[in-house]
């Protein structure tokens, strides 16, 4: 299949500015770029003078935890909006490896009956995954938390690894790394993974070392707490001599000043550690329940606190905990097996039980059994606008493709992101070039994305069509069209999408 994209302007990633092309795209990669004027292709795209892009680059997206991986293949949320390629595995949670080949470390945020898995190890995963339906490319992160577990076989509570265990914790993540991962994600801020020593994180980043591999790091605390760990995370990538990405990291509100000087450390720091965060535009963060437990009761293992949340005094005692709740900006996002919860705010939920807000939480945490996820606007909207035009920040969805997940509520990270990123930079005078590098070339560059994130004969054919009004025309994955004037069109049982492994395009 030869396609002819004539007649654009070339903006390809690397940050140069755009230049009047034509593109010959032939089997999945651009084969050539120049003028063609009597070339006759199978099929012909007329770019009238607007922008063709690389596809854009989800460095934080969570079709894995949600298993709309495997539900929702295509991914239409997230191609309409011109991503072709995402990063999964994040906060320490991967499907591979696995030693015991169970999803039970997913259960706090899907079904966990919507897969069978046969696979153990990354490679495994990898092979089972690139004969399965994609929409897109997919690569993948080995989750600390999940190998963690699988050696101490006791997902509800967490100790000190010995030597031994911590050195097959590192022979587990050297292996994935071989077998195509691209990275290690850590979540620290998920109860109680608080605890885990800078010990251990730097005996793994040594191993992320070794492979050239980049380590992605969900913090300890997001708050208070937020300019020292970020400053442990920049001694972590400057010790180890790696590089890290500190997901998501929001500018909560009551804590601006302490979002600014830790956003001024990583943009000072650049000549000592290779350090930057990914973020996105909107003002509403995902949360998951049992990142809400009161810090009193942190101590407790997991399965204490929910026998605990069935006594009503009990709940009555942690509902006093909480701080002031504005109920009405709470909407249920997920909850595994309460699918006519999904949607509906916290106001809605505490009228229809009569309770206050802070009860209906502690309730919501009971009868989900500390399962499920809300998302709270709870960011500042004038802090994240800065942040998306920090040269040390990526732009990520955070999100899976909602295509058949919560009902009619569709946050708006999952389908409109990067547009709206885009349509922001513009705003702030950012050029083209410069804006589209930062979702393409950029972290294709930091993730070692070989042959993606530019446009460049020999590069997988991973395009967007892209008018003056920065609105998405087409989308081409791997030269397969799955959006054309706007509309999806892709085949949802089509294997478009590649899987992508670390050191192989």
């Amino acid at each position: 299949m030869v396609t002819l994209i004539k007649n654009i302007y070339l903006v390809d990633g690397s940050g140069r500015p755009p230049f009047k092309a034509d593109v010959l795209v032939k089997d999945g990669f651009v084969a050539a770029l120049g003028s063609f004027p009597n070339y006759k292709a199978d099929k012909t795209i007329f770019g009238n003078e607007n922008f063709l892009v690389p596809g854009f680059i989800d460095v934080d997206a969570s079709s894995d935890r949600y298993m709309t991986l495997f539900t929702s293949p295509s991914h239409k949320d997230f191609v309409l909006q011109g991503i072709t390629s995402v990063m999964i595995g994040h906060c320490g949670f991967s499907l591979a490896p696995t030693l015991y080949g169970n999803l039970e470390h997913f259960f706090s945020w899907t079904k966990t009956n919507r897969i069978n898995i046969n696979w153990r190890s990354m490679g495994e995963f990898l092979s089972v995954l690139s004969k399965r339906p994609l929409g897109l490319n997919v690569g993948t992160l080995a989750g600390h938390k999940v190998m963690r577990e699988d050696i101490l076989k006791d997902p509800g509570s967490f100790r000190k690894l010995t030597a031994n265990e911590l050195r097959v914790l590192r022979l587990m993540l050297s292996r994935a790394l071989e077998e195509g991962a691209f990275g290690l994600s850590t979540g620290l801020g998920y109860y109680p993974y608080q605890n885990t020593s800078y010990h251990e994180i730097r005996a793994l980043a040594d191993v992320l070392h070794q492979h050239g591999a980049v380590y992605t790091t969900h913090l300890k605390n997001e708050k208070e707490k937020l300019v020292t760990c970020v400053e442990e995370t920049v001694k972590l990538s400057q010790d180890a001599g790696i590089t890290s990405v500190i997901s998501h990291l929001r500018p909560f509100i009551g804590f601006e000043d302490e979002y600014k000087k830790a956003r001024e450390i990583i943009e000072t720091k650049t000549a000592r550690a290779d350090v930057y965060f990914d973020i996105n535009p909107f003002s509403a963060s995902a949360v998951s329940l049992d990142a809400l437990i009161p810090d009193a009761y942190k101590k407790e293992d997991r399965s204490t606190l929910v026998a605990k949340l069935k006594d009503a005094s009990f709940i009555k005692n942690i509902a006093s905990e909480f701080p002031h709740i504005d109920s009405k900006k709470i909407v249920i996002l997920n909850a595994p097996e309460m699918g006519f919860l999904n949607g509906k705010t916290l106001y809605d939920f505490a009228q229809t039980r009569q309770l206050s807000a802070q009860a209906a939480l502690a309730t919501l945490m009971e009868i989900t059994k500390l399962r499920g996820v809300v998302f709270y606007e709870n960011l500042s909207q004038l802090e994240i606008d800065a942040a998306l035009l920090s040269p040390r920040s990526l732009i990520s969805t955070n999100s899976p493709s909602f295509d058949d997940v919560a009902g009619n509520f569709k946050p708006d990270r999952s389908t409109k992101t990067f547009t709206t990123y885009l349509s922001s930079a513009q705003a702030a005078h950012i050029s083209i070039e410069k804006a589209i590098a930062k979702i393409t070339g950029l972290p294709a560059k930091l993730f070692n994305l070989d042959g993606r994130g530019f446009i460049s004969p020999g590069y997988a054919a991973d395009l967007v069509l892209l008018t003056k009004d920065l609105t998405i025309s087409s989308v081409l994955v791997n030269g397969s069209m799955v959006v054309e004037g706007g509309v999806f069109v892709g085949n949802e049982g089509a294997h478009v999408g590649s899987v992508l492994k670390k050191g192989s395009s």
